[in-house]
């Protein structure tokens, strides 16, 4: 069988085959990367004839991808971000003037040490384009394994064993209560005190979530979360108006002077988490987030003294 290794197949083929399945068209995809429509199907043909494999089900107005299609996309996917990768590396060695930088990061990340981190590196290199996205944890890994994010910062060590971290700090998880709740008294609440609680708490699929699940089990509680939040900012605001108990990492309300919620810390057990960096293993780490990383360890370190 035809090796997609062959030097006849193209990056141009790789491409192509990318847009047709993500746009799930020939039409729309000749159109977005401006080929005549008869073009890119030729382009795809070939592409299928050198590999032996057909890649899609062509119907008249929607084309769909084969098993083997689907099979090869994610590969082409992380062949075409490591190219995306070189070309910015390239840029990248003229001193950062230029070039880019995508990273994933918890939402809870987002309220100060973000802000802080990025005004920091935006004064250093002006030149660099920096894209953040907010993503639970299984989102995270899951774009960092397929290279449409070069940089995570979020929970480790990641399940995901091709990722590779670097630990920035270890915290609590903590409560929040309205300001008149009895536990706002104690300042502190076991596992036992908070389980029978409607409780406040990101969805599936978040580190937090996880941990709490782990906890719980531990102390063979059931919890009853009464609502799923992604935003610590509305958890918050819901908290205040007395609706629930917040189940929030301790770094998440740093810079925050608010007087409409207590905090109260967990025992037996503690609810801990790491925050770290992640990236892909045996993948070049770009000059951009080699630079970014120490500013961002020596933010979170000015705001946990």
């Amino acid at each position: 069988m035809p090796s997609i290794l062959n030097h006849t197949v193209e990056l141009r083929h790789l491409l192509y085959f990318q847009a047709v399945a993500e746009h799930g068209s020939f039409t729309r995809a000749a159109a977005v990367i401006g080929l005549r429509q008869p073009t890119l199907s030729q382009q795809i043909h070939q592409m299928e004839k050198l590999l032996g494999v057909t890649l899609f089900d062509r119907a008249r107005r929607r084309c769909r991808l084969t098993s083997a299609g689907d099979m090869l996309l994610p590969y082409v996917r992380r062949v075409l971000a490591e190219m995306d990768n070189l070309r910015s590396s390239l840029d990248d060695l003229s001193e950062l003037k230029r070039g880019s930088l995508t990273v994933a990061v918890l939402p809870s990340l987002t309220h100060q040490l973000l802000p802080l981190a990025l005004t920091k590196f935006h004064e250093e290199h002006p030149g660099i384009h920096v894209r953040i996205l907010e993503m639970s944890v299984d989102e995270m890994e899951r774009a960092l394994v397929l290279g449409t994010v070069e940089l995570g910062i979020g929970n480790v060590p990641p399940a995901e064993t091709s990722l590779r971290y670097q630990l920035i700090y270890s915290e609590e998880l903590v409560a929040v209560v309205a300001p008149d709740d009895p536990l706002a008294r104690n300042k502190v609440a076991t596992t036992e005190e908070i389980a029978g609680r409607p409780l406040l708490a990101p969805p599936p699929g978040y580190g937090t979530r996880t941990l709490l699940m782990k906890a719980f089990a531990k102390a063979r509680r059931t919890p009853n979360f009464s609502l799923e939040l992604s935003s610590v900012d509305v958890l918050l605001r819901m908290v205040a108006a007395g609706g629930g108990t917040g189940i929030v990492p301790a770094s998440s309300l740093w810079g925050r002077t608010s007087k409409d919620y207590a905090v109260v810390r967990l025992t037996r057990p503690a609810f801990k988490r790491q925050i770290g960096f992640v990236t892909s293993h045996g993948v070049h780490t770009r000059p951009a987030a080699e630079a970014f990383i120490p500013i961002v360890r020596a933010v979170a370190k000015s705001l946990a003294d």
